[in-house]
């Protein structure tokens, strides 16, 4: 059982595991916002969902809401060309962050200004970091952080998607202001400050220092930790993390990894296949995903839930930028702990014998998983 906890950090939160109720939830929220919308997707693609958040944040700007919108110049790149013109018409501020440096017609929505050819130089050097993070605020009064990009991939097959298996968690009161002002940092591209609440109730990577100070901290929750169930889509552990898992292992702890069977990214199971093994060894428990796509992010101890943007991998952990929040509210964990029950039972439990031999190909890009 889940031990009673009050949150430290937020007022109140909510679990979402399905993107019908929360898309429908964000769409009522931006209907009735008042100020200010700050919307940040590492991918938004304009679909049917999509478009369906192209008007409600468009009519937001005409009523007189300031609302801005940034997105990923890759994870959108294949809709740039469509989706800012038909946010900007309708009064939306949009940034791109780091467009390709060969994409030039995208330079003028980039946030950096100066000449072509310095912008072409400085997305040179940037063009491996990404902005993978995942941010909903409306009013600075409520948030959404989480897996979910705003693509209909994630609406339920019934709504015309392909039904992914994502978690994301709504937050309320007055502590939304500061994941309010580190959208406003990396807005205005001012220098990313260690904001308060940093560790009790959000982890952010932007700087090198707050990178390594959010990668200690969750390797060093791990190997505390009685519990320590993890779910997530791209899992390519760093040296650090894998080191954690094993230390929990060895002390007892109930680790259990919830990863997929069938990804989007087609190579990534082979990627986590070299790990199994060892892990199983250790005393770790690993399912693999029947239903679909899993493409959660969320780390369940005891005490605490992380939850958002990161994958346990090298992208998440040394380049790109994430965002995730940290929940003690007991209700909240209580539900993430039947959430996870319920998708390892739909899952295939893999035993030490069944573990895969990793192919030649995924050996090879094995070599190269820093950049993966």
């Amino acid at each position: 059982m889940t031990p009673k906890f009050r949150s430290s950090h937020w007022a109140r939160t909510r679990l979402y595991v399905e993107g019908d109720a929360l898309f429908a939830r964000m769409l009522d929220a931006i209907t009735s916002a008042a100020e200010r919308i700050d919307f940040e997707f590492y991918i938004f693609e304009l679909d049917r969902l999509g478009h369906r958040f192209v008007e409600a944040l468009g009519d937001a700007a005409t009523r007189g809401v300031e609302v801005r919108v940034m997105v990923d110049g890759v994870g959108s790149m294949d809709d740039l060309e469509r989706l800012i013109p038909a946010l900007m018409t309708r009064g939306v501020q949009v940034r791109v962050y780091h467009p390709l440096p060969w994409f030039f017609a995208s330079y003028r929505w980039s946030r950096r200004g100066g000449l072509a050819l310095l912008k072409f130089l400085r997305l040179l050097w940037n063009v491996n970091r990404r902005n993978h993070r995942k941010l909903c605020i409306v009013d600075e009064r409520v948030a959404w952080v989480g897996s979910f990009n705003i693509t209909e991939v994630h609406l339920s097959v019934a709504a015309g998607g392909q039904g992914w298996r994502d978690y994301a968690v709504e937050l309320e009161g007055p502590r939304v202001t500061t994941l309010a002002e580190g959208f406003e940092d990396l807005w205005n591209g001012y220098r990313s400050r260690l904001r308060r609440g940093f560790l009790a109730g959000y982890l952010s990577n932007r700087s090198i220092k707050g990178r390594q100070i959010k990668n200690h901290f969750v390797a060093r929750s791990v190997v505390n930790a009685r519990r320590v169930w993890l779910a997530n889509a791209y899992f390519l552990p760093t040296a650090s993390m894998r080191r954690a898992l094993l230390h929990a292992c060895r002390n007892g702890a109930d680790v259990r990894l919830l990863l997929p069977e069938r990804s989007d990214i087609w190579v990534f199971p082979g990627l986590s296949s070299h790990y199994y093994h060892e892990l199983l060894r250790a005393g770790a428990r690993i399912f693999l995903y029947q239903p679909g796509v899993l493409h959660a992010k969320a780390l369940l101890l005891e005490h605490m839930l992380i939850i958002g943007s990161s994958n346990w991998n090298y992208r998440s952990s040394l380049h790109d930028l994430e965002l995730d929040v940290v929940v003690r509210d007991s209700d909240t964990l209580a539900d993430m702990e039947r959430v996870i029950t319920e998708d390892t039972a739909n899952s295939r439990e893999l035993l030490l014998d069944d573990t895969p031999n990793p192919s030649p190909l995924s050996w090879l890009l094995y070599g190269l998983r820093y950049w993966m």
